[in-house]
């Protein structure tokens, strides 16, 4: 089932459709166009510099790629031969060269994979040309998880694998996973499932848990848990359209049991990446009260301490009030509360926000902040795949300015008024005349001043004499 913007899926991408809005709408669409038309045309100068036989050219080449993408491409853009031999120029460096290369490609495969999207599905007239290519390649992000998923793997079971290559394979497997959600493939994303959470749990993957002792540090294991929980919120619809196996490693009690014993983690990075996986889980009836007693009252008295938990003299800061924030919210969402609005203006202009309001697309929100960093605005204004991830008003906004930008935008809007009234309009005037009051009487007090001392002069010279000579 290919995602279209006509119809919504609760196993995977929410979608909506949209009427372009005049005035803020337009000057966002013509500035992501000016974007484009520049990024386009390095796909074709990338396509032939990542086969080069130097490995400078080749990082460089993957460096501009990944400027591009963030800067978003369309997939009607983005789709074509270009794109296959990019492809295949990726997946030799993932798999034949340097840690560097390797972390530059898997982020232009996971990126590629968000600005083609799903795709079509590959029909049986191909599968036999595509099997027989050295990387198969199809429509869409089918084609990049068909080989980037026995790559990235690859990485996860290396044994002292380097942790930024982890990192970057296990984000890359989490988005092609994530984006590739057609009904044919969920077998492809539980398998996908499976990998993640062997490098989160190491006893549940016999071939990994030598790679997942060595590589488990909290920056991987925070990486791992976000990556799995991306993934989760596509499962949704399983339970109707795939009986998944009560074997996976990642369901049931041990799995849940897991994830509550990350919360007494060292590091807040993980304990936060644990923490939204829980409430994720929570949400989507996985983990329950009544099928998890004991564990489900360990998890909330651990949540309700990380609410209220105190930094202390000299300890690291770092995160300390965004987790307070999160188990509050996860506080609130257990005692029978909501779980928290996060808005997030699409453009500049009054026009256009996003609003998430479940867990499901609060994970999705902050994982895809964080991969797509700068450019996730611009991802967000392109209207390609996070159209069809999220629900994006496009009617105009008001009263949801930060402060700063209100007081900004409030001084913007009484210099227009002054100007179109001759400089001087509206509560203008009031504040003009305080400001020539106070000038008035500055210009009085100098005046005073300066006579006092002209006074004080002239008795000076009466009593003593002037002092010209």
């Amino acid at each position: 089932m290919v995602l279209k913007k006509s119809t919504g899926r609760s196993s995977g991408h929410a979608s909506t459709s949209y009427d372009a809005s005049a005035g803020g709408d337009a000057v966002a669409v013509s500035a992501c166009e000016q974007r484009i038309r520049p990024n386009v045309s390095v796909l074709e100068k990338v396509a032939v510099s990542v086969h080069d036989s130097r490995a400078s050219t080749r990082e460089a080449a993957l460096a501009e790629l990944i400027a591009a993408l963030e800067g978003f491409l369309s997939a009607d853009d983005a789709e074509g031969g270009y794109t296959d031999e990019i492809l295949r120029g990726c997946y030799v460096s993932i798999k034949k060269r340097a840690a560097r290369e390797a972390c530059l490609a898997l982020r232009a495969v996971a990126l590629l994979a968000v600005t083609l999207g799903p795709g079509a599905t590959v029909t049986s007239k191909n599968i036999a040309a595509e099997e027989a290519a050295p990387y198969p390649l199809g429509s869409g992000a089918k084609k990049i998880m068909k080989a980037t998923y026995p790559l990235a793997s690859r990485i996860l079971e290396a044994p002292q694998a380097d942790a930024s290559l982890v990192v970057a394979a296990l984000e890359c497997l989490a988005v092609v996973a994530f984006v590739d959600v057609a009904a044919e493939n969920m077998d492809d994303t539980e398998a996908c499932m499976n990998a993640l959470w062997a490098v989160i749990c190491p006893s549940a993957g016999p071939k990994l848990s030598g790679a997942a002792k060595e590589a488990a540090s909290p920056r991987v294991l925070a990486a791992a848990v976000s990556a799995w929980t991306l993934v989760l919120t596509t499962t949704g619809g399983w339970n109707k359209k795939k009986k998944v196996s009560p074997a996976a490693p990642w369901r049931g009690a041990a799995a849940h049991a897991h994830l509550v014993s990350l919360l007494g983690s060292d590091s807040r990075e993980v304990r936060m990446a644990a923490g939204e996986a829980l409430a994720v889980t929570i949400e989507m009836k996985l983990f329950t009260e009544k099928n998890n007693g004991v564990l489900f009252s360990k998890m909330e008295a651990r949540a309700s301490d990380l609410a209220i938990d105190a930094a202390g003299a000299g300890v690291d800061k770092t995160n300390f009030v965004e987790q307070k924030e999160l188990f509050k919210d996860i506080t609130t969402f257990l005692a029978g509360g909501k779980p928290p609005a996060i808005s997030v203006r699409t453009s500049s202009s009054n026009y256009g926000l996003l609003t998430t309001s479940t867990w499901k697309d609060n994970a999705r929100l902050n994982f895809l902040r964080r991969f797509l960093a700068g450019g996730f605005l611009h991802h967000l204004q392109g209207k390609g795949l996070m159209s069809q991830v999220f629900v994006i008003d496009d009617d105009e906004v008001t009263g949801k300015l930060s402060a700063a930008r209100s007081k900004r935008s409030l001084m913007k809007d009484t210099r227009i008024v002054k100007e179109l009234n001759g400089g001087r309009g509206g509560g203008g005037g009031a504040m003009d005349e305080k400001k020539e009051k106070k000038q008035e009487m500055i210009k009085n007090s100098l005046e005073k001043k300066r006579t006092v001392k002209k006074e004080r002069l002239i008795a000076y010279e009466l009593k003593h004499g002037s002092s010209d000579l």
